[in-house]
């Protein structure tokens, strides 16, 4: 088994991918509802692809003799850097590397950035709720923006708030119990006015800021090795862009994937995105869909911050949660004790009155017998 784990670490880093990560804690496309402790600092990479081959769409007899298919790709590519700012507080910057854009400019280097600042860690309902906020920002540095395939990007500065509800099973082991994470958003692409990119060869002006609710739902499932994970995400238009937008119909996709631990240090991220949503809106010269089919995605955690590998160690982790809980019981402890005492001051009190109670009746008795 250590073999193996040293094997899956030369294989990461000759390669260097990575997963649709998030950033801070979460799952490949769900915010939890935790934050990062302060001075924790994790790299994280991002790519994802798809691929079809695109033929003549049509009568095979009206094929020109000189038609040849095309291999379509679709490819992109973050560097995810996430800080533990403060106590409930982290901070997620993430350039956008690499984005295949079916465009002159057909890698996009360097693309756009975005910025999450969020807001977490607030426990609810003995520890098992946990609740954030999230502001988003997206800078538009990249060349080329609104290309096929992809969620829409408008490539002026673009920004969105929202939350996120988690629930562990076990409130004193959250990272080693099953757990549950709600998002949801509100996001503004804010392109009135600005020129939007039609395939990197023309522009057309904006008349409206498209916004839209996005939204995910993820399920964890931890074992030794392995995080089992399944998730579904998607947004819907409240304001919908102009009609020259590629991706401007709502979509949703669900997404299993497993995280492989491999050192506490590092991890490795695989899953697949499905798309449920329909396909009856697809691009008017090419038989292909505006939101792809699928998308695989491969992805890499790295701790840098605290440098200590045993600070958080399983064994480590354990013993820090094992004296969360200790504490936990010794306060109910406490607070039972508490109450006996009272009960005990209550009882004495009791017992003290009908001691003055029989002293008075026997006094009674005595001024009776003498006025007699």
């Amino acid at each position: 088994m250590k073999m193996l784990r040293i094997l899956v670490l030369i294989g990461i880093l000759s390669t260097f991918l990575g997963a649709q990560n998030l950033g801070s804690v979460s799952l490949m496309h769900t915010q939890t509802g935790r934050v990062f402790d302060p001075g924790r600092f994790e790299i994280q990479t991002n790519m994802n692809f798809y691929t079809k081959l695109a033929d003549f769409v049509g009568s095979p007899n009206l094929k020109p003799s000189d038609f040849t298919a095309a291999n379509w790709w679709d490819v992109s590519s973050n560097l995810i850097l996430s800080f533990g700012l403060l106590k409930n507080f982290d901070l997620t910057i993430a350039p956008r590397i690499y984005q295949d854009t079916q465009s002159s400019n057909e890698f996009n280097v360097p693309g756009d950035i975005f910025i999450t600042l969020k807001g977490g860690s607030f426990a609810m309902a003995g520890r098992r709720l946990y609740l954030a906020g999230m502001m988003n920002l997206r800078i538009g540095t990249g060349e080329i923006h609104n290309y096929p395939f992809r969620e829409y990007a408008s490539g002026a500065l673009e920004f969105g708030f929202a939350t996120a509800l988690s629930y562990y099973l076990d409130p004193y082991l959250p990272d080693r119990s099953a757990s549950f994470h709600l998002n949801l958003g509100w996001y503004n692409h804010n392109e009135a006015g600005k020129d939007v990119d039609i395939r990197g060869i023309s522009t057309k002006k904006s008349g409206v800021n498209s916004t839209e609710f996005r939204y995910a739902i993820g399920f964890l499932y931890p074992l030794d090795e392995f995080d089992l994970r399944l998730e579904a995400y998607g947004t819907s238009f409240i304001q919908q862009p102009e009609t020259f937008v590629f991706s401007r119909e709502n979509f949703t996709y669900v997404t299993p994937s497993i995280r492989y631990k491999a050192f506490s240090w590092l991890s490795m991220d695989l899953g697949v995105d499905i798309r449920v949503s329909s396909a009856d809106n697809i691009f008017t010269t090419i038989d292909l869909p505006r939101y792809s089919d699928w998308r695989a995605n491969l992805g890499l955690r790295i701790k840098v911050l605290p440098l200590s590998e045993d600070e958080d160690s399983p064994q480590q982790l354990e013993r820090r949660q094992f004296n969360k809980r200790v504490e936990f019981f010794q306060s109910i402890i406490q607070e039972r004790e508490k109450a006996e005492n009272v009960q005990e001051e209550l009882d004495k009190l009791i017992k003290e009155r009908e001691e003055a109670e029989s002293e008075l009746e026997e006094l009674k008795q005595i001024l009776e017998e003498e006025g007699n």
